[in-house]
């Protein structure tokens, strides 16, 4: 295209762009009052045509489209129009159920002699790519009049530009959020796919943030023959296309480089950016604080900025190499690492090093400082213990040596690997330290340190040697100074938590109370309130397996005494509401307000203590999430999980316990939406870091059976079952087995079994089943009891327990379960070739008939469909 009309086009299209923003009464007022010169009108005129008028062989009179059919395809109501296509709702009969579609019908009024290439082209494309962020191809097809059209799943969501907006996400967050698109382009690429058209139009949101990339259909295979630009320029979008491609240079994987890089400059400026300037740095442009993104102004100072003007340079070749290459810079910026968008300096990259290992570089500080703060306390109660002059010169001699003590460790520890030494390097010094240097000299400061050593230790889950210092500082402590009532049952408490951890609930219960009974000793020698409450928290926490209704009551005394001793808005404050929150959800679940006013106190109380980029406030986080997915909120709920798992990842390089929780939390949320292959990934994390940390607590039991019924679902069966085994093994060192959660473990390892087509195991699973105490069906134990009656060919027993489950668990959207029973019984319906039992079950069922795995069953009532996992 010669220099003239292209830029006869580019006009053209800049006013096309204006006219669909208008309102649509608005749009011809408007029309009438430009006066473009005779090429960009006729151009201008093209454009609306196309966008006005779709197929004129389908639709001569530019009516509506709705009830007309393509292929087995029902025409809806209108989704959408564009230049290239218009896209209707639709859907079509499977069996017994409905499957809605968005369908995309060529508009060959814009594209000229080349469309019907380029939709078959756009097939091509999407029956190639499979990644669960590009929306995939359900069916094609050309209609008799010629007609081209696609179908493909009826994604809802809200463009990228517009969810970022509306949930006022700060840069990281939105940087996360917007790595899914660069995970679906690089997808593209490794298949030979170039998208050509990245836009926030064609990336859309759904519910608990999942990212969609939509419309392959100026896309082009890699290795394909350019096409002339003049039949394109209609689908390229100002201020998202490459400057290459304004020059109709041949397409190559930059292209979409800069798209991307554009994408995410609109998404943190609001802007567009001004193709090829690479001197403008976006910060700059939300720099005032009257400017809608303001907020982005510090986190895009420096090294985000060098990322995007690197993905926006006008040369192809000085932009990242490819989209993994910009993305991995992303997650480098993400977690505070050098990005490589630049050429780091040495104080660069050490102030790198600093930021992204704060918590290591910060213990060794902080562990000064926790030491030196019980420094500054000895001293001061030497000085208030005048009248024991023996007593105050002892102390504070303990006080200057533990002080010199801590002062040597630090000069001498050798890291590792060069560089600051980690927190567990200083620990591992400290406590060999105390017991070399100072046990035979002074026990008393030996069970100081080994008492530090022993809580920090315990938080970073190194059970076993926190076990060996706390043990030994216990010991110490009872034979030096029998009356440090504080010291004693913090050690105590300690302890009783490394047991619960265990799994060990007697341990746990026996070490809990003796440190309350030191608690009360310390309130009644010197007035102290908050070992006794701190211990009493502990001896809830270890009674919730074994009896919530009196843990409950231990939090709720715990909550009340906190005022009267100045201790609200304190690390127990939150520690005790966290024990409140668990126990209400055991023993009242149905009080949904309750708990979801308790989880938003606990999100403030740890924002405000724990500080919003720690371990601790992603793990409350974390908790949040089933309680909001309970209330109904599942928006809030996906979001929770989400930035729980990124702070988790970011504060815990290595396996951690909280970082296991929060992936198990995320992978809980995006299981009980059925989103399973996204949800196994998660699963998988947290097992592998709970299996490697030897945890055996009931939120990981928990975790293990759901990533069991998970794999199962995705037909991952030697994974499925290992995480059930697990999980039944912690269940009986509760003594949990009997519980409603017992029996769905069980009762699921059978389904399991069945699955696999050993019938015997299955039997022998049931046999050994406790019996339940009572109380309502439990469906997956008595599922699996109706499964087993199938196999054997006893259907009428199956019948009759799928018959009961039936009654007890109707259908509704917000659970997965219920399904199971109703799917057996469609399965028998079908098999004993009772048409009018069928017919009442998709009628009982309605609008939940569409539900997947379902919906599948309906269509094709087989073994294999009517007893998936849903």
């Amino acid at each position: 295209m010669d220099p003239e009309r292209l830029a006869d086009w580019q006009a053209a299209d800049a006013l096309f762009d204006q006219w669909l923003d208008l309102p649509e009464p608005e749009r011809d007022a408007w029309l009438a009052a430009q006066a473009p010169s005779g090429a960009v009108r006729r151009r201008l005129d093209q454009l609306i045509d196309a966008h006005r008028r779709p197929r004129a062989a389908l639709d001569p009179s530019g009516d509506n489209l709705a009830g007309c059919r393509l292929g087995e395809w029902t025409l809806g109501s209108e989704l959408g129009r564009g230049g290239m296509a218009v896209v209707y709702r639709a859907w079509r009969e499977d069996g017994m159920a409905r499957r809605q579609a968005a369908l995309k019908i060529l508009t060959l009024g814009a594209l000229g002699a080349t469309g019907r290439e380029r939709f078959q082209r756009e097939a091509e494309i999407l029956a190639r790519l499979n990644h669960p962020n590009i929306t995939p191809l359900i069916d094609s097809g050309v209609a008799g009049d010629g007609t081209c059209w696609l179908a493909m799943p009826l994604v809802e969501g809200k463009r990228i530009d517009a969810w970022c907006d509306t949930q006022a996400l700060d840069a990281r967050s939105i940087v996360r959020l917007y790595l899914q698109v660069c995970g679906a382009v690089a997808c593209a690429h490794r298949n030979l796919v170039i998208h050509r058209d990245i836009k926030p139009s064609n990336v859309l949101v759904e519910e608990a943030g999942h990212v969609r990339l939509l419309d392959f259909g100026i896309g082009q295979f890699t290795d394909a023959a350019a096409e002339p630009t003049q039949t394109l320029w209609r689908a390229m979008t100002p201020g998202y296309a490459a400057p290459e491609q304004l020059r109709g240079d041949p397409p190559s994987t930059a292209i979409d480089v800069y798209g991307l890089g554009a994408l995410l400059h609109r998404l943190l400026t609001g802007l567009t950016p001004e193709a090829g300037d690479t001197t403008t740095r976006p910060s700059q442009l939300v720099r005032t604080s009257s400017h809608a993104y303001h907020r982005h102004h510090l986190p895009l100072r420096n090294d985000l900025d060098r990322v995007l003007l690197k993905a926006l340079a006008e040369e192809p070749e000085r932009r990242y190499a490819s989209v993994e290459a910009f993305a991995d810079d992303l997650r480098r910026w993400l977690d505070q690492r050098p990005v490589l968008a630049q050429e780091p300096s040495l104080g660069y990259r050490a102030r790198k090093f600093i930021g992204r290992n704060r918590f290591g570089v910060a213990a060794g500080v902080l562990l000064s400082a926790t030491l030196a703060a019980g420094v500054t306390a000895t001293l001061w109660q030497a000085q208030e213990a005048r009248r024991e002059a023996e007593n105050a010169r002892v102390q504070a001699q303990r006080a200057i040596l533990v002080r010199d003590f801590l002062q040597h460790v630090f000069q001498s520890t050798e890291p590792a690997a060069g560089g600051v030494p980690d927190a567990l390097e200083l620990l591992a010094e400290g406590a060999r330290r105390a017991r070399s240097d100072l046990l035979d000299s002074d026990p008393l400061a030996a069970a100081d340190i080994l008492m530090l050593t022993g809580q920090a230790r315990r938080e970073l889950d190194h059970g076993a040697e926190a076990e060996a210092d706390l043990l030994q500082a216990r010991e110490l402590f009872a034979r030096v100074a029998p009356r440090a009532w504080k010291e004693r049952a913090s050690i105590e408490e300690e302890i009783g938590h490394l047991l619960r951890d265990r799994g060990d609930g007697e341990g746990a219960l026996r070490h809990s109370r003796a440190a309350v009974g030191l608690g009360e000793q310390a309130l009644a020698e010197d007035g102290n309130a908050k070992p006794l409450l701190e211990a009493r928290t502990g001896l809830g926490m270890a009674l919730f397996a074994s009896d919530p209704h009196a843990a409950r009551g231990m939090f709720e005394d715990v909550l009340a005494a906190l005022p009267g001793h100045g201790l609200q808005d304190t690390t127990l404050h939150i520690t005790a509401i966290d024990g409140l929150s668990a126990t209400v959800a055991a023993t009242t679940p149905d009080d949904i307000e309750r708990m979801v006013a308790i989880s938003e106190e606990q999100i403030r109380l740890s924002r405000l203590i724990d500080g919003p980029d720690s371990g601790w406030y992603a793990s409350t986080l974390a908790d949040q999430v089933p309680t909001f997915g309970r209330a109904g909120d599942h928006v809030r709920a996906g979001e929770l999980a989400r930035e729980a798992v990124a702070i988790a990842d970011r504060v815990y390089p290595g396996p951690h316990s909280k970082k296991a929780a929060a992936h198990c939390q995320l992978a809980a949320h995006l299981h009980l939406r059925g989103r399973f292959a996204e949800a196994v990934e998660h699963y998988a994390v947290a097992s592998g870091i709970n299996r490697e940390l030897g945890q055996s607590n009931l939120h990981v039991q928990a975790c293990f059976m759901f990533s069991g019924y998970a794999n199962v679902a995705t037909g991952d069966y030697p994974t499925a079952l290992a995480d059930m085994e697990r999980s039944w093994e912690i269940l009986g060192q509760h003594d949990y087995r009997t519980s409603p959660t017992g029996l769905t473990a069980c009762g699921n390892r059978a389904s399991l079994q069945l699955l696999l087509g050993d019938i015997g195991a299955a039997a022998g699973i049931l046999a050994d089943c406790p019996r339940p105490d009572g109380g309502p069906p439990v469906i997956q134990h008595h599922q699996a009891f109706a499964e087993l009656h199938l196999a054997r060919g006893q259907l009428a027993e199956a019948g009759r327990i799928a018959e009961e489950l039936r009654e007890a668990g109707p259908p509704e959207a917000d659970d997965r379960y219920w399904m199971r029973p109703w799917m057996l019984s469609l399965l028998l319906a079908h098999r004993e070739g009772r048409e009018d039992a069928f017919a009442s079950l998709v009628a009982a069922l309605g609008e939940h008939a569409a539900m997947e795995p379902l919906s599948h069953c309906l269509a094709a009532p087989d073994e294999a469909r009517c007893l998936a996992f849903p």
